[in-house]
This record gives structure tokens, sequence and C-alpha cells, in this order.
């Protein structure tokens, strides 16, 4: 039973503080200038956010034990069975505010083709709404199974989380990408680009999730923390700024009205 941090897990913790924070600066910084500023504060927000959630980890307030007691009377006594975990509940706050933001920046880059009458702003704003739900659900579930001591009850949150992960899935990669495509090679190559680099990272994370302490225990802790840090410093920090440079590179190569 891991049921308290480490100074593996803190060293990492603070690694992924110091790099969300850095991540922040430098993505108002490279943003300087550019068009279309939501993606500057989007894109910002997300390293911000992550930075606060992870020195709440760091300093050893955003994680939970969660801990089972079975009582048994046998012939020698009253026995105990403890089964106990320690559980960063924080990274789940991190991931509900900040996925959504990162959705949000790939979905402006495809949808702007949806724009332009009453009818395809009322698709997109549904489009929208059904990916954001899913992956608001999807976190939740997933929390909702990391707290869960129960085998059967975790791999059933476990499963329902994925399946709100492949419809997420399904939409990016067919109505929206197909928005995308519509706009032209600019566009289209960003948003291909971008939902590649995001699918491969967000593949990792139940993957993860399933190995680690939360599912199987295949792998410590401390591996977990370790492995969880760099892949969010690449989805947050990374992603960022490959949006970033790449909108102001779009912009660049677009007439004033098509940019709009």
């Amino acid at each position: 039973m891991e049921t308290m941090m480490t100074s593996s897990q803190e060293t990492w913790l603070w690694i992924g503080t110091a790099g969300m924070a850095l991540g922040a600066i430098a993505i108002l910084a490279v943003g300087r200038g550019m068009v279309e500023t939501h993606h500057r504060v989007t894109s910002f927000f997300v390293c911000a956010i992550a930075a606060c959630l992870y020195l709440l980890m760091a300093q050893g307030q955003g994680d939970i034990i969660v801990s089972k007691a079975s009582l048994a009377i046998t012939p020698i006594g009253v026995g105990a069975d403890v089964t106990a975990k320690l559980v960063y509940f924080a990274r789940y706050i991190d991931w509900i505010f900040t996925t959504p933001l990162l959705l949000l920046g790939l979905l402006t880059v495809g949808l702007k083709a949806l724009t332009t009458s009453g009818e395809q702003s009322r698709e997109r704003l549904g489009l929208v709404a059904g990916i954001i739900g899913a992956d608001i659900l999807m976190i939740l579930t997933g929390l909702f199974g990391a707290l869960s001591l129960d085998s059967t009850h975790k791999y059933v949150w476990f499963i329902v989380s994925c399946g709100f992960f492949l419809a997420i899935l399904v939409l990016i990669w067919g109505p929206v990408r197909a928005s995308a495509v519509a706009q032209g090679e600019g566009v289209a190559a960003l948003y291909t680009k971008l939902l590649g680099i995001l699918t491969v990272l967000w593949f990792i994370y139940p993957i993860l999730w399933l190995l680690g302490t939360e599912g199987t225990g295949s792998i410590s802790l401390n591996t977990e923390v370790a492995v969880f840090t760099i892949i969010d410093l690449t989805a947050k920090v990374g992603f960022g700024l490959l949006l970033i440079t790449g909108s102001k590179k779009l912009s660049g190569t677009q007439s004033p009205a098509a940019a709009q």
C-alpha cells in the first residue's frame, strides 16, 4: 500500500509546478502580437491552472488517502483487513478545467467554417457542447474510479470514462476535422497536426491510469507521478506553443478577411 508522498514524487511535482509556470510565461511571450488572442489567453490559463494545482500537490495539499477496513470475528479474536491508497485528487481538478480549454483551442481552429449563418452557428454550438460535456464526464468518472477501492466499481467507472473519451475522438476526428479540411490546406494541416498530437498524448492517460496505483498497480506511484508530469507538460505547454505558433503562421499567410 502506497499511502505517503515520497521525495521522488515531491521532486516531480515541483518540476511540474515550475514547468507549467515557465510554460505560461513562454506562451504569453510567444503569443505577443498575434491576431487571434483567444489562443494566447486559453493556452496561458491552461498552464497557469496546472501550475497552481501542481503547487497544491507539491505542498502535500492535493492528495487524499482512500481506505477501507473489513472486520471479521475469528476463533482467536477480531481480525481487520485494511486497504488504502494515496490518490492525487488535485490532478482531476486540474484536468476538469484545463482539458476543456485545450479542446476549445483545437475546436476554434477547426470550426471557423461553421460561423457564417444562424444554422451553422447552432450546429457549431451543439458540437462544442457535446465535446466539452463528454470531456467533463470523462474526467469525473475517471475520478470516481480512482476513489473506488472495490475492483468492480473501479473498472466500471474506467470503462464509462473510456466511453466518453471515444465519443470525443469520434467528434474531433469526424465533423470537426471535416470542417477544418473544408477551410483549405493551411487550416487542415494545422488542425490535423494538433489533433494527432493531442490524440496520441491523451491515449497515454487511460493506459497510465490502468497500469498505475489507481488501476492494476503494475507500476509504482513514483513512476506514475513522473510519467504523468512529463505527459502533462507536453500536452499543455507543448500543445499550447504549437497552437500559438501555428495560428500565427496561418494568420500571416491569410488575407485579413480570411483570418477573421
